[in-house]
């Protein structure tokens, strides 16, 4: 075998190396995102009851919040059809999107709430599958149950933040294809 065959293996085979290496990082991600909504959804569910008891009869204007496990969160994500139930995290940033979906925008009760998500199989990964009139529920801190049903699923580029933050939908979820490239948005409103 000549020089180049070998050097071309071997880039080969680290090539491959590669590969596996990467999956196995995200797929250590993805247990850990996991292993993070199992510890604290029991938790939070034990914080919504006691906020449920306390809440005052006046809604505040802002979304409330709980702190729980050390993470502010502002309820519970339920998507039956996709078998999810996740936490939301209050606030959104990149490393937060590695553990739980968070609140992109909807910082005002009255406001429509946006949450993104990553798209790991147990996050948000299987959006892509929801169908006009599927239900998602989301219980806040304080136990409050919004129905909402899906009307639509869009493909927005990344750069068409307004398009996501539009005030036609009650709810809006979202997260990026596999490339990166693409938003996968689910649109819906409130149920009668």
């Amino acid at each position: 075998m000549n020089k180049r065959g070998i050097i071309a293996m071997t880039l080969g085979a680290l090539m491959i190396l590669g590969s596996f290496s990467l999956m196995a990082y995200n797929g250590w991600e993805e247990r850990r995102a996991s292993s993070f909504a199992n510890e604290i959804l029991p938790d939070l569910f034990e914080v919504i009851e006691e906020k449920k008891a306390d809440s005052k009869q006046e809604e505040a204007k802002a979304r409330p919040t709980a702190i729980v496990g050390g993470n502010e969160l502002i309820g519970i994500i339920t998507i039956p059809d996709i078998d999810l139930e996740l936490p939301v995290l209050s606030t959104w940033s990149y490393p937060l999107l590695k553990i739980a979906p968070c609140r992109y925008s909807g910082e005002n009760i009255d406001d429509p709430l946006v949450l993104a998500g990553h798209n790991y199989v147990k996050h948000f990964g299987k959006l892509n599958k929801l169908l006009p009139d599927d239900e998602v529920f989301f219980t806040d801190v304080e136990g409050k149950l919004t129905t909402y049903r899906v009307v639509k699923t869009e493909i927005l580029q990344k750069t068409q933040v307004e398009d996501m933050l539009s005030e036609n939908w009650d709810l809006s979820l979202f997260t990026c294809d596999y490339s990166g490239r693409v938003r996968l948005t689910v649109r819906c409103l409130v149920a009668d």
